[in-house]
């Protein structure tokens, strides 16, 4: 087994509580921005809008490795895998000027001066 598979089995181990009413499921990013995989452990508590998400490993762009790596992952657990690349970001639909859930009480929208 590779190095990298072994930190992220190890980190999986140590983050995957299997907590009762709690969904797990692993998040793969094909990141371009700085031509890397990084594998994430997502949780999310049942009927809040809990969520929390953990750098499981984080490896450069090599095929070879991103396969082997992969099929450690399977063989050792069988969590659903989400696939995401920045080469496909997607906007919101509209810029967010209120968001009180995430600390932004306030309205983020840009005041004109008076003067």
């Amino acid at each position: 087994m590779i190095r990298e598979s072994k930190l992220m089995l190890k980190n999986l181990n140590h983050h995957f509580q299997r907590k009762y009413n709690w969904r797990y499921s692993i998040l793969v990013v094909d990141n371009r921005f700085y031509s890397c995989y990084s594998l994430f452990l997502q949780a999310h508590h049942h009927q809040d809008l809990l969520h929390y998400s953990w750098d499981l490993v984080e490896f450069e762009h090599d095929k070879a490795k991103y396969g082997q790596v992969m099929r450690d992952l399977k063989q050792h657990c069988n969590l659903s895998i989400e696939y995401r690349d920045t080469d496909h970001l997607v906007h919101p639909g509209t810029d967010i000027v209120f968001d009180a859930s995430h600390g932004h009480g306030f309205s983020t929208s840009y005041h004109t001066k008076k003067a």
